[in-house]
């Protein structure tokens, strides 16, 4: 593959050498591969902003590599900032020197002039260009993409299969860090990675080449949503350029006050503006295109380029305005939008059993999903909790009392939920006692792993007889449910590579805390694929299976049923939260497409 190096980083005027770049993108995270193959990724010009104000919470030496990067395209402003502020202190010295700063003032206010204008010619002829029928395919997605998308600005990869797996990582990082340095924001749409690779003429399993150009796109789906371009903030520049054209008038009067007072040394100064105040005056006077009366040819010079200064001044207050109104109505209709979603988004109900629980969920889920906050709320007569949105679902978190007997047990909590909130699923999450214990049974289970049923054992209901020899025995009578087929093939994926260790398998499921060697080998023996055993799940499922409702068990191993402490519940059941927060992230039950990771 090469070296490819995509063109379009953005306008400017100057670049800083590539080894600064490199290094600001390794320190912000943007930097993927190794030293023999490597990526660099851009975050979206729109959303430069809000990745700058990320980047300030970051190491000092992040904050400055990241200074100098953004900085560095006003290197060329230097001189002509330098020019004004030395031509003030200039003026008031000599006539020699008044006519030095008269230079300075000059070229000073010329590039600023220049400049702006220069912006307001780029952005019209950019305007016209792309109503034209001159502008190409490959033209308008570039920069579709490098607005709203993250892009891939560098990449080294000899190899074909490094090259694959770069753009797989540059699209992995690209999501993690939108997740963790961007504010959630449905006007930029689904996420996905552009990069342009004219000289390439292969074929990658990552790459989906855009017919007619020299693009390709990382991560696209069937489900991909275009980003709402009104809805995106615009460009603020009303402050700066009112501040611009202060600081041009401040200091073109203390020029044009001195040089007209120069000139009129030895003849009567008559109207001239020799006076700070009169200069100011006769200079806004230009900016208005009115003409006041004689001044030098110099001072002249300086009312003209004012002049031009105005129409380029008011036509950016008006395009910036125009944009900033669309822009309201943009919000608006997308924060109607989100409400139809919440009227309509499915639910996804989180059962547990204790306190230690629910606030592992609560605490995985503000994880999750920073600047969430748990709300009270109520199903029927029972109080919930609710989280908030993930997956494009509301996600309710409600407590049951231990067991499956009596009021407020498991079956006639999950019966409450599903009438009164009509879930897509449940999930039961918590601890368990894990039955194969590296330690005790020479299996692969520690403290803190997580079980997910794949089937319940209901052995609470069981026949006790007597055998032929007069040796009694017990036969398991109780349901053995599966888990719904669909929402374990998302656990399964969800697992892969996953700490701690995430073990499927059956479950079984008794009305009666285990504390004690001798029933846990009673209970081994009646399961012995089992991976856990625990209270309350035949109670879901006999409220789910009535109600026709799929459900998951996942659960955080906190002892081994013997010599049972407190001392690991909430790690335990932490861990296992955890996984379910991820999990329901995975499925996206509001799309109703899994989410590729």
């Amino acid at each position: 593959m090469g070296i490819i190096r995509p063109r379009g980083l953005g306008i400017h005027r100057a670049r800083p050498r590539l080894p600064v770049l490199l290094c600001l993108a390794d320190r912000e995270g943007r930097l993927v591969g190794s030293a023999d193959a490597f990526a660099v990724i851009e975050p979206p010009i729109a959303r430069n902003a809000e990745w700058n104000r990320a980047m300030r919470s970051r190491a000092g030496r992040v904050r400055a590599l990241g200074l100098l990067v953004r900085a560095w395209q006003f290197v060329a402003f230097a001189p002509a900032v330098l020019a004004m502020i030395m031509a003030i202190p200039l003026a008031l010295v000599s006539r020699a020197a008044a006519l030095v700063a008269i230079v300075l003032v000059l070229v000073g206010v010329a590039v600023a002039v220049l400049d702006l204008i220069a912006g307001v010619v780029r952005m019209t002829w950019s305007l016209l260009r792309a109503g034209s029928g001159g502008v190409t395919d490959g033209e308008i997605f570039g920069d579709e993409l490098r607005s709203y998308q993250w892009t891939i600005t560098f990449c080294h990869a000899l190899d074909p299969g490094e090259a694959d797996r770069l753009c797989q990582d540059a699209f992995r990082r690209a999501s993690e860090l939108t997740e963790a340095r961007l504010p959630q924001d449905p006007a930029f749409g689904s996420g996905c990675v552009g990069v342009q690779a004219g000289s390439f003429t292969g074929s990658l399993p990552t790459l989906e080449p855009v017919p007619g150009t020299s693009w390709f796109v990382i991560g696209a789906r069937s489900d991909f949503k275009k980003p709402d371009q009104e809805a995106v903030r615009p460009l603020g520049g009303i402050r700066l350029m009112l501040t611009a054209t202060i600081l041009c008038l401040a200091a073109g009067a203390q020029w044009v006050a001195s040089a007209e007072r120069q000139s009129c040394l030895t003849t009567d100064c008559g109207t001239r503006p020799v006076s700070y105040p009169a200069a100011l005056i006769w200079l806004v006077k230009h900016l208005f295109f009115q003409f006041p009366g004689p001044a030098t040819a110099q001072s002249q010079v300086l009312g003209v380029l004012v002049s031009l200064l105005g129409p380029v001044l008011v036509a950016g207050v008006v395009l910036t305005l125009r944009w900033r109104n669309r822009f309201r109505q943009a919000r608006k209709d997308l924060m109607y939008q989100a409400i139809e979603r919440m009227a309509t988004a499915p639910t996804v109900a989180i059962v547990v059993v204790n306190e230690i629980e629910s606030r592992a969920v609560e605490d995985a889920f503000a994880a999750r999903s920073p600047g969430s906050a748990p709300v009270p709320g109520r199903a029927g007569t029972k109080a919930v909790t609710r989280l908030g949105t993930l997956g494009g679902a509301n996600v309710v978190l409600a407590q049951s009392e231990q067991g499956t007997v009596g009021a407020g047990s498991m079956p006639w909590t999950v019966d409450n939920v599903i009438k009164q909130l009509d879930p897509a699923f449940l999930v039961l999450t918590g601890v368990c006692y894990g039955l194969n214990s590296r330690v005790i049974d020479g299996g692969d289970q520690e403290i803190g792993d997580v079980v997910v049923a794949t089937q319940l054992r209901a052995v609470e209901h069981r026949k006790v007889t007597t055998g032929a020899g007069g040796s009694p025995y017990e036969i398991i009578r109780g349901p053995s449910p599966e888990t719904a087929s669909d929402l374990l093939s998302h656990a399964r994926v969800a697992a892969r590579g996953r700490a701690p260790a995430i073990h499927f398998g059956p479950v079984l499921s008794l009305n009666t805390l285990v504390n004690d060697a001798t029933e846990r080998a009673r209970l081994r023996a009646l399961g012995e694929e089992a991976e856990a055993g625990e209270m309350e799940a035949t109670g879901m499922y006999a409220a789910a299976a009535q109600a026709k409702c799929d459900w998951i068990l996942v659960k955080g191993i906190s002892d081994w049923g013997v010599g049972k402490t407190d001392n690991d519940q909430a790690a335990a059941a932490r861990n296992a939260a955890d996984f379910v927060t991820d999990l329901i992230a995975r499925i996206n039950p509001g799309t109703g497409s899994a989410r590729d990771d």
